[in-house]
């Protein structure tokens, strides 16, 4: 069962905060829509957290060009976001760690704000070796 939580148009941003962890997710035109996909990315990444202690980080390819990214657990996949082939190559780069943050971006006043920044807002994504 595929858990859909986007809209396959949405902009993603990908950041590297702190110089070291790479904060990736889409980037929404209002602050109240971005903070209510946040809340619901971690409302399903914890469902997802209480089925499968494991779960792997997947890329499949789309009709469309793009790629999804998914995270799987046991009988569970989530489709996180729709990544261009650039910003696949980007993540691919960042995540050697095997860390990265999913959170929400919004166009606010001065720019892109990233809600893992401003409201503590996103889940850390860890996957050992």
């Amino acid at each position: 069962m595929i858990d859909h939580t986007l809209p396959g148009s949405a902009e993603v941003a990908l950041v590297m905060l702190g110089g070291k962890v790479p904060a990736i997710g889409p980037l929404i035109d209002s602050r109240q829509e971005a903070v209510r996909i946040a809340r619901y990315f971690m409302e399903k990444i914890n469902a997802l957290a209480d089925r499968s202690r494991f779960f792997q980080i997947l890329t499949a390819r789309q009709s469309d060009g793009r790629y999804a990214l998914l995270l799987q657990g046991e009988g569970v996949v989530m489709e996180v976001l729709h990544i261009d082939e650039l910003q696949l190559r980007r993540f691919r780069k960042v995540f050697r760690r095997g860390l990265f943050i999913l959170t929400v971006f919004f166009k606010g006043e001065t720019g892109m704000e990233c809600l893992a920044v401003t409201d503590g807002l996103g889940a850390v994504i860890y996957t050992p070796g």
